[in-house]
């Protein structure tokens, strides 16, 4: 890893006390050692207000005030803090719409408890070794959706011209009745 994980700051906004613990001690136990813990939104808000994190890790029920309203208040131009700063989501609920709500409010990724270390340290080095690009649209503020380059197009995702099926171009699994 060429980040020092002891320099990075991290936010880490947990509502649930135990699972807080869980997170922060994984965290000091890959070696990142600053790590402040925010109990609710408001809490993150102030924190944000006070310290530019380098990293922000969020649940996505956080009560009242909910993950995605905090994501929203840091993306926009006028947000709280670093609108770039990359904001990984972790929750329990892993359901399509909920995952694709968090992407549309503008996480740069999505992870599911119960988190191992191995993953939340591959997330996490993926983000600060090879930040994304930021886009603003009328629509969307956030990191570029958009993970895979190729030499021809760049910025370009392959999976666009990639054909999903196993079946070559132009043949038919079933001929056409004539």
């Amino acid at each position: 890893m060429k980040t020092d994980p002891g320099k990075i700051r991290i936010l880490l906004v947990e509502d649930h006390a135990p699972t807080a613990a869980t997170l922060s001690a994984m965290l000091n136990a890959l070696g990142f050692g600053k790590v402040t813990v925010a109990g609710n939104t408001t809490a993150a808000v102030n924190a944000l207000k006070e310290t530019g994190f380098d990293l922000l890790l969020c649940d996505f029920q956080l009560g009242i005030v909910n993950g995605l309203m905090l994501v929203r208040m840091i993306r926009r131009p006028d947000g709280i803090t670093n609108p770039n700063v990359p904001i990984v989501m972790i929750t329990a609920h892993a359901e399509p719409d909920r995952v694709a709500e968090a992407l549309d409010a503008g996480i740069d990724d999505f992870l599911v408890k119960p988190v191992l270390p191995e993953k939340l340290l591959q997330c996490m080095v993926g983000l600060l070794e090879r930040p994304r690009v930021f886009v603003k649209s009328k629509d969307y503020a956030g990191p570029d959706r958009r993970r895979r380059q190729t030499d021809r197009h760049p910025g370009r995702r392959q999976d666009d011209r990639e054909i999903r099926s196993l079946v070559p171009r132009n043949k038919w699994i079933v001929p056409p009745k004539t």
